[in-house]
This record gives structure tokens, C-alpha cells and sequence, in this order.
């Protein structure tokens, strides 16, 4: 074989491997339980945590997409449970670690408990050659009929490493680190405004 042929031969066999990869297949990522590393004192509050999940109705339970080479959608990331649930779980965990008593009916609610509304506008990881992820929810605090936070808007972002099998374990994992970036913003305030 001549080297015109080889090199053509070579050439085309690293297009297809670079093309193909592993783009192909749904991916679906396990939302496991979380927790941040902050410590705050909310003993003695009493709150009600309401979660929306406000992103695009196309999108659910779509959490995000592989790329191919050519940077086009080829497979879904799929969540194994509802966004929402998931980060009211998060969120009330976080509350109990800080000693609040959480409300679990609504009917129950006073004015001295702090009512959190939160919003799940984004919620999306996907892989071209890197993996990257937005996690963006907005919140409402409302207690002694006042509002003590108000359609505040917090976003945690997360690359990771490089993309080379498209792997559910990557999507999971770029998620959980840009939800864990946005925590580190929201529980401090949540905190916060329920104490006062």
C-alpha cells in the first residue's frame, strides 16, 4: 500500500472514531441525596419549603444532551426523579441540619413561619468537549407577611474535565457540582431571611 493510501486510510479511520464516539443512547443520571458543608443556626424558625419546577415543559425530565463532534444533539440525559423534588429534599435537609422545624402542610402555616417558594428555571448539563452545567432557581421568602426575599435569582455553574465517553456517571456529576455551587449562595440567605 502506498502512503497516499495509508495516510487516506489512517485518516479516515480517526474521523470515524472522532466522529462516532459515544453519542449515541440515552443517559440517565441518579438525583442522590446532598448535602452542602455549611454550618447556620436556624433553631427555633419554622419554615414551609414549596418547590416549582419552571423550566421549558419541551425539557422535562430532560436534564440535558450529548453532542456529537459537530456539536449536534444526539441523546438526552434523562433524571431518575423529578428536579423538584429532588431540591425541595436538598433544601429541607439543609433547614433540619440548622435545627428549623420544617411545616409540612400548608394549612398549617402562621405568619411567623418563613414560606420559601422556590423556582427551578434551569436545570441542564450537556458535553461537547468538556462537560458543563447551570443550575438556576429563583426564591421568594415570605414571613410576617412581608416579603424578605423576592423572585431572587441564584445560579451555580460547573465544568468538568474532558468529554471521552459522554458518561451518565460525568453528567451526574457536573450537575451535582453546579447545584452544590448554587446552595453555597441560596442556603445562606434562605437562613437568613427565615430568622428574621
Amino acid at each position: 500500500m502506498n502512503n497516499t493510501k495509508k495516510l487516506f486510510v489512517i485518516g479516515c479511520l480517526l474521523l470515524f472514531a472522532t466522529a462516532y464516539g459515544c453519542a449515541f443512547g440515552t443517559r440517565h443520571v441518579k438525583l442522590n441525596p446532598m448535602k452542602t458543608s455549611l454550618t447556620m443556626d436556624a433553631a427555633g424558625q419554622s419554615a414551609f419549603v414549596e418547590v416549582n419546577d419552571n423550566r421549558n415543559p419541551v425539557l422535562k425530565p430532560v436534564v440535558g444532551h450529548v453532542k456529537n463532534t459537530y456539536g449536534m444533539k444526539t441523546a438526552k440525559v434523562i433524571a431518575d426523579k423529578e428536579v423538584s423534588v429532588w431540591m425541595r429534599d436538598i433544601i429541607v435537609e439543609e433547614l433540619k441540619r440548622s435545627g428549623a422545624s420544617i411545616i409540612t402542610e400548608s394549612a398549617n402555616l402562621d405568619d411567623k413561619t418563613g414560606k420559601i417558594t422556590i423556582d427551578v428555571l434551569v436545570f441542564y448539563a450537556q458535553a461537547y468537549t468538556r462537560y458543563g452545567a447551570e443550575v438556576t432557581v429563583a426564591v421568594t421568602v415570605t414571613k410576617n407577611n412581608r416579603d424578605i426575599i423576592r423572585g431572587k435569582n441564584y445560579t451555580g455553574k460547573a465544568i468538568l474535565g474532558i468529554n471521552w465517553g459522554a458518561s451518565s456517571a460525568s453528567y451526574q456529576k457536573v450537575l451535582e457540582l453546579a447545584t452544590e455551587e448554587m446552595l453555597k449562595k441560596l442556603i445562606p440567605d434562605i437562613i437568613t431571611a427565615v430568622k428574621s
